[in-house]
């Protein structure tokens, strides 16, 4: 059984059929990249599978467990969306931090607001008897997120003192922090200039090493070749093309696959 099990979506706004009966597969510690032309669907497809929109039709599992059925009549309460969210982690184009807060409060806010609700549930959050003793746990795994992502130094600093790149690689701790199964990208490196998006991609490349299984949508197709275990080419709300960085980008077999790819070629000669 697949890690992540994305089965027969089907997402309209209004009259406008965005995805079309989308259905693929994770391995868990595998990187999936979504490429395609804009409009294609892609962006729509990872707010679907992390819940950020709901799909019309279709059925989403992680680790054999179903978190989204449209056979269910049954309309799911905020709290169980929230809840299914936890599985993933998003890092989105525009960075999305906290301005008031400094670095490391943006990466312990959210664990404690989840910690202080799970204890008063069920006495209990990764492993933690007591809030104390799970906010201190908390606080260790934020600044060694940060140490991961090369920011050490920044932890006490205001999101407005740091650069673009540096951002996102908070964006990205911050992701990692509530421990999701996926790790969710959406156009990490779109929002940065040319410099600072080999930093970003360097810290994506290492959590490949990690296990972590992540999707990736990208535009940045050489990237995708180096690090993704699987490809999707999306047009038009459709999965066009599907397989390895090999047989999708060197081997393309779909006529408009081939046609996106050589405008890439084109312009990366």
């Amino acid at each position: 059984m697949a890690f992540l099990e994305v089965k027969n979506i089907k997402k309209s706004f209004g009259k406008t059929l965005v995805l079309k009966d989308i259905s693929f597969t994770l391995e868990k510690g595998e990187v999936l990249a979504i490429i395609g032309s804009s409009g294609s669907g892609k962006t729509t497809l990872l707010r679907c599978i992390n819940f950020l929109e709901t799909p019309q039709k279709g059925v989403i599992s992680v680790n054999g467990n179903v978190l989204f059925d449209d056979a269910d009549s049954s309309k799911k309460r905020e709290a169980e969306i929230r809840k299914n969210r936890l599985h993933f982690g998003m890092v989105f184009q525009q960075f999305n931090l906290f301005p008031q807060y400094t670095v490391f409060e943006n990466l312990v806010l959210a664990p404690k607001l989840l910690a202080k609700e799970k204890i008063e549930q069920n006495g209990e959050f990764l492993g933690a008897k007591s809030y104390k003793e799970a906010v201190e746990s908390i606080k260790s795994y934020a600044d060694q997120l940060l140490k991961n992502v090369g920011l050490s130094e920044k932890r006490d600093e205001y999101p407005c003192n740091l650069s673009g790149g540096q951002q996102q690689r908070v964006a990205i701790a911050r992701a990692l922090a509530l421990k999701p199964d996926i790790l969710c990208f959406d156009e990490p490196t779109s929002a940065l200039d040319p410099e600072l998006t080999g930093e970003v991609l360097h810290v994506i490349k290492s959590l490949k090493s990690s296990e972590s299984t992540m999707i990736v949508v990208t535009h940045e197709i050489s990237f995708a070749r180096d690090v993704a275990d699987k490809i999707i080419f999306m047009a038009d709300g459709v999965i066009e093309e599907e397989g390895t960085p090999q047989q999708v980008i060197e081997n393309p077999q779909s006529p408009r696959t081939q046609a996106f790819l050589s405008r890439f070629n084109q312009y990366s000669d």
